[in-house]
């Protein structure tokens, strides 16, 4: 460390002998000196025992935070956007969570409404069955994805076995592996096997789950059903549209239709929606009987990104990027 020092002029003492003049002063100055110094090292200790202190009530704090399951708001009008209102107030934290009577069950991987009720899996694999305000766990089977509709509640689990709730619990289902299974539509369940094959079993049929019946068609591995129509979306996130049969015998060809999407949802009325890569939520437009595939996209405004969607009954639920349900209301 380099410094600059004063040059000394020869002449000059080196030294001087201080007077006691200049020994009291020093004793003064050294006196204050001290009192400083321990006044800065109380309040230094002061200090550092507060941030002690903070950093301790902090993390019980977070602990305490950590136990508190988070909870949906209210339906606003705060995020408006041309055909729905999205609840997105959990997104401003656990005050704005604590407000709501509607339980969150977080963090949640997949979502799916029909007939009226609501299913859904979390990160752990549990499935949750929407009932009233809150979450009730529906049965012990650990599950990665659920379905519900007019054939009832289907699930697939991490090994693509597939299973049907019957009375109070999943029961394995004898037949293909699955790794993405649907119950909506008039009664037909469809499922997408590990080679991207679509396999749909008839409503008859799917009450005694003792025969698959099967077709396929290459490539599209994400689908869902509506009535006797269905719309998937393939590995290279094209979107298709085709017709499919009560009794499941081999649709119709498969329409492309203009757009991008990694996962698809068609509610019982025709509504359909699509979430691409960037998280953005589209809704179908244009639908109607003479044109059942629609004409257009039209984006839903919302402030965060969004994995998947569900329709039912006039409600869009969504599960965000980071496992927030949000419901959303025309």
């Amino acid at each position: 460390m380099e410094g600059t020092y004063g040059n000394l002029d020869s002449n000059e003492l080196a030294y001087e002998a201080p007077t006691c003049k200049d020994r009291v002063l020093s004793s003064s100055k050294k006196r204050l000196y001290l009192e400083v110094i321990i006044f800065l090292g109380i309040l230094n200790v002061l200090l550092l025992a507060g941030l002690i202190a903070l950093g301790v009530h902090s993390r019980y704090l977070a602990a305490g935070l950590s136990n508190i399951k988070p909870i949906l708001t209210q339906d606003t009008n705060d995020k408006p956007s041309p055909t729905f209102t999205a609840n997105l107030n959990e997104m401003i934290g656990p005050a704005a969570l604590l407000r709501s009577s509607f339980l969150q069950q977080f963090p949640a991987a997949q979502i799916d409404a029909g007939q009226g009720m609501v299913v859904m899996t979390d990160i752990k694999s549990n499935v949750f069955l929407l009932s009233g305000s809150g979450w009730s766990k529906l049965g012990s089977v650990p599950l990665k994805h659920a379905s519900v509709g007019p054939a009832g509640i289907w699930g697939v689990n991490q090994q693509n076995k597939v299973s049907k709730f019957v009375a109070s619990d999943f029961v394995p289902i004898r037949g293909l592996e699955l790794k993405q299974i649907d119950a909506g539509g008039q009664g037909q369940v469809v499922g997408v096997a590990s080679n991207d094959n679509i396999h749909c079993l008839n409503a008859n049929r799917a009450s005694s789950t003792k025969e698959l019946m099967n077709w396929s068609t290459r490539f599209v591995d994400v689908f869902q059903l509506c009535s006797n129509w269905s719309w998937g979306v393939n590995s290279e996130e094209w979107i298709y549209f085709t017709q499919i049969s009560n009794s499941c015998h081999q649709p119709g060809s498969w329409d492309c239709i203009d757009g991008e999407a990694v996962n698809v949802e068609v509610g019982s009325d025709g509504n359909v929606f699509v979430v691409n890569r960037s998280g953005q939520l589209y809704e179908r437009t244009g639908i109607s009987g003479q044109v059942p595939k629609g004409t257009g996209w039209r984006i839903i405004e919302m402030s965060v990104k969004i994995r998947q969607a569900s329709y039912d009954l006039g409600y869009l639920w969504v599960v965000t990027e980071t496992g927030f349900i949000v419901k959303c209301t025309k």
